[in-house]
């Protein structure tokens, strides 16, 4: 609660809350010093406030790494893209108690305390994502923030292993009987929900452009005429154009072209995947996801594609690495071509 001194002609105000060194300053009149009083104690019991005084939080220990949580979402996140995805799990990390201390006391053991912990609940994958995000946040605050400290803990322990890369492909078999589900005939443009999503899966299988991609397509970047598309947000945050083979340019033909603004799937992303998984149910396709669409047409792209460079500038990775996670040819292919 916040209290109040006269001394002399001012008025001295100060705010004391848990976990927060008592703030004092002083002001001409005692309205002033109500408002100021009642703006600060809002913002520490909303979890808003950093005492921007602070100059070591080693000396002090009035920053929380909660409050460094915060500051990273108002400031970096919410400019992200998937800022909707990252702002939850920073509230969820705020919620561990090894994070509610002060940032100072969150050490390399007290990280790996908490890794050990969370693996018991969820997988490497969602852990490494999780330490991604802390690392980042701790970064933010020593090179950008003045926060002092010696290093970052998440860069001294060790990261669990990511469970190993799906290698999941997609049968012709499989392509029809969700087809049919979905009541799409391949000949016609979509009407419903059920077959744009359809459509956009058979897109996605003719150009391995994820489904983030596929539905953030408006007509203005299709040029059928050129064979190709421009994507001009990517997730790895590049633009990029993506060659249309025959297959690609009949399925876009199948369509009557609309304005330039207007989205080629007019479908959220969410609603895509929701409803392919009910399709995937329904035709009895077990541990399919439309994601693995990328991974079956880039296979068949290699088939095409005469070196490893042209295939990434269609599929738009970066690092080799990253694409041999999606190339999963199948060793009697191999096999054909040695003899080819």
């Amino acid at each position: 609660m916040p209290s109040f001194h006269k001394r002399g002609k001012s008025w001295r105000a100060f705010v004391c809350c848990k976990g927060v060194k008592p703030l004092p300053r002083t002001f001409d009149t005692l309205q002033e010093a109500k408002a100021w009083a009642s703006r600060i104690e809002s913002d520490i019991l909303s979890g808003h406030y950093i005492n921007k005084s602070i100059k070591n939080p080693l000396t002090n220990k009035g920053v929380l790494l909660t409050d460094i949580f915060d500051k990273y979402g108002r400031e970096v996140t919410v400019k992200k893209r998937g800022a909707n995805k990252e702002l939850p799990r920073l509230n969820f990390l705020k919620t561990q108690p090894a994070f509610q201390l002060p940032i100072a006391e969150v050490t390399p053991q007290v990280i790996a305390d908490w890794r050990d912990l969370r693996l018991m609940s969820v997988g490497g994958s969602t852990v490494n994502r999780d330490m991604n995000l802390i690392s980042s946040v701790f970064n933010m605050a020593i090179k950008e923030w003045g926060i002092k400290l010696e290093n970052n803990p998440v860069h001294m322990i060790r990261r669990p292993k990511n469970p190993s890369s799906r290698e999941r492909r997609v049968s012709e078999d499989e392509q029809l009987r969700l087809a049919e589900v979905l009541d799409w005939d391949q000949k016609s443009a979509p009407q419903t929900n059920k077959q744009w999503v359809a459509f956009a899966f058979f897109l996605a299988l003719a150009t391995a452009m994820r489904r983030g991609e596929i539905v953030s397509i408006r007509w203005g970047d299709i040029y059928i005429d050129k064979s190709y598309i421009h994507l001009e947000i990517t997730k790895n945050g590049d633009a990029r154009d993506v060659p249309l083979s025959l297959v690609a340019k009949q399925l876009l033909l199948l369509l009557k072209p609309q304005n330039k603004k207007e989205l080629l799937v007019p479908l959220r992303p969410d609603l895509v995947t929701s409803i392919f998984i009910k399709a995937c149910k329904e035709a009895k396709i077990k541990d399919l996801h439309f994601h693995d669409s990328r991974r079956e047409a880039t296979t068949q792209l290699s088939k095409k594609l005469s070196n490893v460079l042209e295939l990434s500038a269609v599929t738009g990775h970066k690092d080799l690495q990253t694409l041999k996670r999606y190339y999963r040819p199948k060793a009697e292919d191999l096999a054909k071509k040695l003899d080819g």
